[in-house]
Order: C-alpha cells, then structure tokens, then sequence
C-alpha cells in the first residue's frame, strides 16, 4: 500500500467529481473540494456518512485492499441521493464519486421517449394494416393490387423500424436480460431461411451453410437476431444468382457473400443508426438499422463484430462468441 501523505491531496481539488483519501480502512482522511461540498468530512467514518444497496461490496474489498467499482444510488446521511459511479483505488487508498444523476435522468427520458413514441405509432399502425388487408380481400378491379402492395410493405417497413428502436433502447439502457440456453444452430438457421424465403427467391441466391457443432449456449433471441440480421443483408446485397457463404463453429459464425462490398470510406460508419452507403439504396430497400443493432446485441452478450470488405467484390462478417 502506498503511503497515504506521499502526495500532495490538493491537486484534486479542481475535479467536479469527489476524491477522499482513506486511512485505517474506512475513516476519511482527505477530501477535495467537492467532496467537502458533498458533506464529507475529514477524519469521520465513511460509514457514517453514505449508504447504498451495495455497500458491504465496497467494505470488503477496503478491507482485503483490492479495487472496487460500481454505478448505484449513493444515500447520504444528510437527507439527499445521487446517482454515482464509485470507484475505490487501492494505491494511495483513493474513493471517487462521480455524479452521473444528469445523465441518468436524461437516459430515463429518452428511454420513455422512444417507449411512449413506440407504443403510439403501433395502435395507427396495426389499423391502417387492418385496413390495408380488407382492401385486399374486398377488392374487385385488379388494376390497384400493385399500389396497396406497395402501401403493405411501406406499413411492414415501418413496423421493423419501430421494433428495432425499441430493441436499440432496450439494450442501449441495459434492460434486456440474457437468457442463456442450449441451441441448435441448424435449427435456427432453418428458422431464418423460412423467415428470409421471400428475399432468397427474389434475387435466387444460392446458401452454403456447414455446420461444425450440434449445439451453443446463447440468448437465442440475441443469436437469431444477430444471424437473421447479417443475413439478410447479405441476402440484400448480393447479386442475382450470387452465393452465399455460412460457417457456424463453436467459438465464431461467418457469413461470406459475393455482393457489392461496401466503399473504404463508408466502412468505419455502417455501425451508425440510420447510416446507409451512398449506393445503398440503389441495392435495396432498408432503415441503416440492422447493423446498429447487430453492433449492440453483441456487446451485450459480450460478442466481437469484425467484417472485411471490398467495394464491388463481396463482404464477410465474423461474429466471434467468447473474448
């Protein structure tokens, strides 16, 4: 353990978050100036002074000297609550507390922005879908199939979006909770091409799936979602009669296809919500969020994303499972 005087403590004070210094385990032995501000106190019991749900947590590891972080609701004695990312150093003994109460209220607001903008497009949407599907079945003069087509598939389009914000919300705010179980990858592999069929006709696309294990322990909504995804832009951007490479192993799945590729100057920004190539459209039809999403569910399940891509010759993506 370092010595707690070996520097000068005062070099914090300039810091909006709160820096204490520790001596004897848990009695305070220096604050900066906004941890005074926060009521801190020199030479009183750190104990004494705030509580949160986890605070045995931190008195552990004070007590066996190993580092300690944690983002909580911080109660202080004093009547008031933050919402903090604590931080306990080992060396020279040093707590932070960073106050994150803005952010954290912001984050509620956008979350029950996009909650409450979700749950009111769905109600119009679900009737005009109703509506759209009456007309079908009532309809006599075939010379207006194509147009209410084109208005069912508009209506398709904005429900997807609408799902994958509300997924992006989900997993941006830590609300979704892993459900890990064991998972056949032929079987959802079927699943996909049975959900993707109407795309693989279009363009006549050949797949190629080699499957090198039985099963894998994974969320399977988050797996499908990644794989469906991944592939149906493969799928979209593809060429007619092209092929399309699929290898699921047990530590990575690749998919391979022989599409138009994606430029070098675009390729650092196809993560982005809402981002398409400038030709993208010219391809196909889409929302630039499917990759946003891929890019979230991964880190949430603790995958790796990498792809590789050449402009005009074809793109590989490569999910790796286990960092």
């Amino acid at each position: 353990m370092k010595n707690a005087n070996s520097f000068d403590f005062n070099i914090f004070d300039s810091l909006e978050d709160a820096v204490l210094q520790l001596e004897n385990k848990t009695n305070i032995l220096n604050v900066n100036e906004t941890a005074k501000a926060w009521g801190f106190v020199k030479h009183k019991e750190l104990l004494n002074t705030i509580s949160f749900n986890e605070i045995d947590q931190l008195a552990k590891h004070i007590l066996n000297n190993e580092d300690f972080e944690i983002e909580t609701n911080i109660y202080f004695f004093e009547g008031y609550s933050k919402f903090c990312k604590l931080t306990f150093k080992k060396e020279y003994q040093l707590l932070i507390l960073q106050d994150k109460t803005e952010f954290e209220l912001l984050k509620k607001v956008k979350e029950d922005f996009i909650t409450s903008v979700s749950h009111e497009l769905r109600t119009p949407l679900t009737i005009a879908k109703g509506n759209t599907q009456i007309l079908k079945d009532f309809m006599k003069d075939n010379q207006f199939t194509k147009q209410v087509t084109k208005i069912e598939e508009s209506l398709d389009r904005i429900e997807n979006i609408i799902s994958q914000l509300t997924l992006l919300s989900k997993a941006e705010f830590g609300e979704y909770e892993l459900k890990k179980e064991l998972i056949n990858p032929t079987t959802l592999y079927n699943e996909i091409v049975k959900d993707l069929y109407e795309k693989i006709q279009e363009k006549s696309v050949k797949l190629h799936f080699n499957c090198q294990i039985q099963s894998i322990k994974s969320d399977k909504f988050v797996l499908y979602t990644i794989f469906r995804n991944l592939l149906s832009n493969a799928i979209k951007y593809s060429y007619d009669n092209s092929d399309i490479y699929i290898n699921f192993l047990s530590e990575q799945l690749i998919i391979k296809d022989e599409g138009i590729g994606i430029r070098e100057e675009e390729q650092k920004r196809i993560f982005e919500r809402f981002y398409r190539g400038a030709e993208a459209n010219n391809y196909a039809k889409g929302s630039g969020l499917g990759l946003a999403v891929v890019k979230y569910l991964c880190e949430l399940a603790n995958y790796k994303i990498e792809f590789e891509s050449k402009w005009m010759v074809g793109t590989t993506f490569k999910v790796v499972f286990y960092r």
